[in-house]
C-alpha cells in the first residue's frame, strides 16, 4: 500500500549529505484528500472591518453583508465657558447641526463602478458587550433611517469619504453627553461613569446596502467612520467651537449571508461537507463559513513504515486563477485545525484567551497555546498563482505525538489573526479575525491544486 502511494527518491539538491546508512528520501506523491465544508458557526465579533454590500458569484451566489456597530468614545466632552475652567452648563450648549462620516478602508468585492445606496438605521436596541455575535446572529432593527445616500466607491482612492447630514435627534443624545459623569475623564484617564454612554445611547445602528442590484461588498474603517456632532455656547461671540467625534468602533459584528440556489454549493448546510475528493473541485470562503479540509491519509502509512524525521516538508496550494478581476483570489492564507464536525479546534479560554490551533511557522513542541500564538500566514504568489507552506515543523509535531492528525481548514485572515479587547488591548480570541473580516473565496481544482513535497529521514 505505502508504494502505491509514495514514490521516494534520493534527493538531487537537498543541501544535506547523509553520514551513515540513513538516508534522506524525498516524495511529492502522497495523497492529499480535499473536503468542501461549511462551518458550524462563523464568529464575526468586534471585527476590524464593518462589512456592507451584496455581490454575486456564479459559484459562491448572492453575497450580502450588513454591519451592526455601536458608537464610542474617542475622547472626554467637556464645554468650558470660553477663557475659563467653568463648566458650560447644559441649556447654554446648543446643537447646530449632526454629521455622520463614512470613510472606505480600501476593502471590496465585486463591481465598485456601479451606484451603491448606503442605508444607515437604529437598531431598537443595543449591542451586548458580552455576547459572541456570528455571521448569522438577527438582531432587531428598527424603520428609522438616519442616512440614505447614493455613493459612488473610489476604495484606491485617497478620497474614500463621503459626509452625509442625518437627523439631529442623534446629535442631541449625543450632546446631553457633554459635562457629564460618563465623558468625564478621572485624573487616571478613565471615564468616571464608564456606563454612562451606553445608558445614554441606548441604540446601535445598522450599516446596510439599498436596493436589490448586484454590486459590491466594501470596508468601512473603524477609527474615521462616526458622527460629528456640531454646537455652539449661547451668548459666545464665537460661531462655533470644534465638533465632537464619536467613532463606531464600539460592539460591532458583521452579519454575512449567502444565497447559493443553483450553484454547486446549494445542498451545504452548517456543519455539513460534501464528497472528499482527490482530483475534483473544492470551495474556500471561509467569511461565509465555507472551507476546505485538507487530510493526509497516506501519512499515517509513511510514519508506520519506520523511525521518520521530517527534514523539510512544503505544502503547495494553488488555485484556479481569479475569473473576473472584480472577485480577486485572496491575499492570505492560513491553516487551521479542524475537526469531525467541522468546529476549528481551539483552545479554552480558561488558558487566558482563545488560540486556534493553526500551522506554525516552527513547532509546536506541545499543545499548550503559547506555542500557537503565531499562525503561519502565507501571501499569494503572483509568479506561480500558489500559496507556500512550510509545514515540516508541523508534521513533526505529529510524528512526535504531540499533534493529532486532524484535518486542515484552509482560512483567509486578512494579515492580522489577532481579534483583541476593546478596552485593554489585549488577545481575546483569534477565531474572530481570522475567519471573516473579508468575503474572499478560491476554487481548488484537480489533484495539482495540494501539493506536499516532503524530505525525510528513516531508520528501522
Amino acid at each position: 500500500m505505502l508504494a502505491a502511494v509514495v514514490a521516494c527518491e534520493e534527493p538531487k539538491e537537498i543541501g544535506l549529505a547523509p553520514t551513515n546508512e540513513v538516508g534522506v528520501l524525498y516524495t511529492d506523491t502522497l495523497t492529499i484528500t480535499r473536503t468542501t465544508a461549511q462551518f458550524d458557526s462563523v464568529r464575526s465579533n468586534d471585527q476590524s472591518t464593518l462589512l456592507v454590500g451584496r455581490y454575486t458569484d456564479p459559484v459562491f451566489g448572492q453575497v450580502q453583508a450588513k454591519s451592526y456597530a455601536a458608537l464610542q468614545q474617542s475622547a472626554a466632552f467637556v464645554v468650558y465657558d470660553s477663557n475659563t475652567t467653568n463648566p458650560t452648563p447644559a441649556s447654554r450648549i446648543i446643537l447646530d447641526s449632526t454629521r455622520l462620516i463614512v470613510s472606505l478602508n480600501g476593502i471590496w468585492y465585486g463591481d465598485t463602478t456601479v451606484p451603491h445606496e448606503l442605508v444607515v438605521t437604529r437598531m431598537t436596541d443595543s449591542l451586548r458587550r458580552s455576547q459572541n455575535y456570528d455571521i448569522s446572529t438577527v438582531v432587531p432593527v428598527g424603520s428609522q433611517i438616519i442616512a440614505r445616500r447614493t455613493i459612488r466607491p473610489r476604495p484606491l482612492s485617497a478620497d474614500t469619504s463621503t459626509i452625509i447630514p442625518i437627523d439631529n435627534s442623534v446629535g442631541r443624545e449625543l450632546l446631553a453627553l457633554a459635562n457629564s459623569s460618563a465623558s468625564t475623564l478621572t485624573s487616571t484617564g478613565t471615564f468616571i461613569d464608564p456606563n454612562g454612554f451606553r445608558q445614554q445611547v441606548t441604540r446601535d445602528f445598522q450599516f446596510s446596502l439599498g436596493g436589490t442590484s448586484p454590486a459590491s461588498v466594501l470596508g468601512l474603517s473603524l477609527s474615521s467612520t462616526g458622527i460629528l456632532v456640531y454646537y455652539h455656547v449661547e451668548g459666545e461671540k464665537t460661531a462655533f467651537r470644534e465638533p465632537q467625534y464619536f467613532p463606531f468602533s464600539g460592539k460591532r459584528f458583521n452579519q454575512i449571508t449567502a444565497s447559493r440556489a443553483s450553484t454547486p454549493l446549494s445542498t451545504l448546510r452548517p456543519g455539513q461537507s460534501l464528497t472528499a475528493t482527490v482530483t475534483g473541485r473544492t470551495y474556500v470562503q471561509p467569511g461565509t463559513g465555507i472551507t476546505t479540509k485538507l487530510a493526509f491519509p497516506s501519512l499515517k502509512a509513511l510514519l508506520q513504515s519506520g523511525r521518520i524525521a521530517i527534514n523539510r516538508a512544503d505544502l503547495v496550494v494553488t488555485p484556479l486563477a481569479a475569473d473576473d478581476a472584480k472577485r480577486p483570489l485572496p491575499r492570505f492564507l492560513a491553516l487551521s485545525e479542524i475537526d469531525g464536525n467541522n468546529r476549528l479546534v481551539r483552545s479554552d479560554l480558561s488558558t487566558g484567551a482563545v488560540r486556534l490551533f493553526t500551522v506554525q511557522t516552527q513547532g509546536p513542541v506541545s499543545r499548550s497555546p503559547v506555542y500557537y500564538a503565531a499562525a503561519q500566514v502565507q501571501q499569494l504568489d503572483p509568479r506561480t498563482n500558489s500559496y507556500t507552506f512550510q509545514v515540516a515543523g508541523y508534521l513533526q509535531s505529529i510524528v512526535s505525538g504531540v499533534s493529532p492528525n486532524n484535518d486542515l481548514a484552509i482560512l483567509t485572515p486578512s494579515g492580522s489573526l489577532f481579534g483583541q479587547s476593546q478596552t485593554t488591548g489585549a488577545l481575546i480570541d483569534q477565531t474572530q479575525a481570522v475567519l471573516s473580516d473579508r468575503v474572499w473565496r478560491m476554487v481548488l481544482d484537480g489533484k495539482a491544486s495540494v501539493k506536499l513535497v516532503l524530505f525525510y529521514t528513516k531508520s528501522n
